[in-house]
């Protein structure tokens, strides 16, 4: 028996065998084409093009079609009807003599080194829909109907060197519970996907290749990052009973659907949901949660390489908006750079993006993207409870002139005769530690303020989240960021503010305690880590209070392990089974 540690992709277990999936580079013609033969490479690409369109739809259509994979699929067919690159590959046919796969290889590929250079992770994942369509027409092209899944099923436990979001997909048509592969990210659409499917992940296991041979039998165990290969029995028995544990819990949470989030000490906890997706809305219902705490914006330009409009965005606003009334939506201004927009607006290349002209920056030196979205935003405002959060906050100057732009707006759409929220709740994001620093005059200006812990301890601790070589650096409960977190609580009581934790800590449930025990009121949290949370609430009682309150946040690490680990543990653990 031998234990491989990996990244946690998707949580999960699952047992099976080992089967490898073939992922070798297609086999792209580089000839060129005469002119007798431009026509049929032309009509080989529609052709190809209307084949993959028509499959797509096809899926679409499927009643048992999981809210996600509607989602990526209706994207990549956004991105199989791309006018640009459609433009490109008929030139490169027509103009330069190149046969169709050629062509369809050098457009999707320039796109995909595109989104692949780009600083911003969530839209360097993008890179991954683009090979997938592109490799759909490819197998069109080339005639290449033989099927690497064709003999996977419930007991396979696939591996990739990297998968994309159409093979999750069809993963799950398959009966197949979890896989392995060498290349991803927790933010990339296949991983997401993964997560809304409930298929177990890990990924990043060093020298994968080298050892774990197909036919190997596998235990997956996709909340650890772990992988054992030729398990024994005493294993076996132990993931038996761990899975069956599993179950029964997942059955007990369900039924607090219904309870409230009370603490013991009868302090009421607003939990909201992080969705980035717009079908993501249908989460609030299903949970019963109390609305939205972040709606990321930027997703919306996933699908897509321009700005969407006004009305465009007003459409989606109102929409969720309408659907999930009177429960809160909070909308989040657009968390973008230059790197994304670089095709649509005139936007010099930065060195080092982090650190640039992101978030609120970007949004006030390009304020027609600004005001198209807080029009947009205020319109919708008019059809359920609307609050706006600027994210990129760095003091209390730059949340007052983000809010004359968005007065502007308000001014221009009174005059115009239009009906909106004219007291729409108006916050700011904490995740820069001078924002934390200055959160007492933010506080006196914004409506709420809302923690965004990714970015805080990213700056706090000069460490790039994203970065593994450096990853032992991240701690989100340094004593540094929750002093700045004790502080922006403080502050925003002292004036009777709304205060939320948004960023990666709410979800997880061995800071939960901690947070609410610090005075929290509101925890927006991942829609997977709910009930995990709720259950975690529930159980916070008069003594947790006291005993974060007495806490001094000035001492050493290995203190505040110690209460995380270990004093607070029985409010996420055995105590919070209730």
């Amino acid at each position: 028996m031998k234990e491989h540690s990996g990244n946690s992709i998707a949580k999960g277990l699952a047992a099976g065998i080992a089967v490898y999936i073939n992922q070798r580079g297609m086999d792209i013609p580089l000839h060129s084409i005469n002119l007798d033969e431009i026509q049929k490479e032309k009509e080989a690409y529609l052709q190809a093009c209307a084949k993959s369109a028509a499959e797509i739809k096809e899926h679409l259509g499927s009643h048992s079609m999981n809210k996600n994979e509607m989602e990526i699929l209706s994207s990549h067919l956004d991105i199989l009807a791309d006018p640009e690159i459609r433009k490109n590959i008929l030139a490169k046919i027509l103009e330069e003599y190149k046969n169709a796969a050629l062509a369809i290889d050098e457009a999707y590929g320039e796109a995909i080194d595109f989104f692949s250079g780009m600083e911003n992770q969530m839209f360097s994942q993008r890179a991954a829909d683009f090979k997938d369509v592109r490799n759909r027409l490819l197998r069109k092209i080339l005639k290449l109907e033989s099927d690497p899944f064709a003999l996977l099923g419930p007991e396979a436990i696939p591996i990739f060197h990297e998968i994309q979001p159409s093979e999750v997909s069809l993963l799950n048509k398959l009966g197949v519970r979890a896989y392995l592969c060498e290349v991803g990210s927790y933010t990339s659409h296949a991983a997401i996907l993964s997560r809304a499917l409930s298929i177990a992940c890990v990924g990043a296991i060093p020298e994968l290749r080298k050892q774990i041979h197909e036919g190997d039998h596998l235990i997956i165990d996709g909340e650890l990052g772990l992988v054992i290969q030729e398990p024994d029995d005493e294993a076996l028995e132990f993931y038996a009973q761990k899975l069956q544990i599993q179950e029964m819990i997942s059955q007990k949470q369900k039924s607090l659907r219904e309870d409230p989030a009370f603490t013991l000490s009868k302090r009421n906890i607003t939990m909201t949901l992080n969705i980035g997706i717009p079908t993501e809305i249908d989460m609030v219902e299903e949970l019963n949660a109390d609305g939205v705490g972040l709606f990321r914006t930027e997703f919306l330009f996933l699908s897509r390489n321009n700005l969407p409009s006004e009305d465009e965005q007003y459409e989606i606003y109102h929409n969720l908006a309408r659907k999930i009334a009177p429960k809160i939506l909070t909308i989040r201004t657009f968390d973008l750079g230059g790197d994304k927009l670089a095709h649509s607006i005139d936007s010099p290349k930065e060195d080092n993006p982090y650190l640039g002209n992101r978030g609120i920056r970007f949004s006030l030196a390009h304020p027609e993207v600004l005001r198209t979205q807080l029009r947009a935003i205020l319109r919708a405002s008019a059809l359920g409870n609307v609050r706006i959060m600027f994210p990129m906050i760095i003091d209390v100057e730059d949340f007052l002139q983000a809010k004359r732009v968005l007065k502007s707006c308000a001014d221009e759409l009174y005059e115009q005769g239009e009906k909106f929220d004219y007291d729409i709740p108006v916050g700011s994001m904490v995740e820069i530690p001078s924002a934390a620093i200055s959160s007492e005059s933010l506080a006196r200006e914004c409506d709420f303020l809302s923690i965004g812990t990714n970015d805080l301890v990213q700056y706090t601790l000069a460490v790039d989240r994203n970065n593994d070589i450096v990853n032992r650096y991240f701690i989100q409960h340094h004593p540094a960021v929750l002093k700045l977190i004790r502080l922006t609580i403080t502050n925003a009581k002292k004036h009777n503010r709304g205060i939320s934790i948004c960023g990666e800590m709410a979800s997880l449930k061995e800071y939960a305690p901690l947070l609410i025990g610090m005075g929290i009121t509101e925890l927006s949290v991942n829609p997977s880590s709910y009930y995990d949370i709720k259950r975690v609430v529930r159980s916070c009682d008069e003594e947790l209070d006291r005993l974060v309150e007495n806490c001094d946040f000035s001492n050493t690490l290995q203190e505040i392990d110690n209460l995380v680990y270990h004093t607070l543990k029985p409010y996420y653990s055995k105590k919070g089974a209730n």
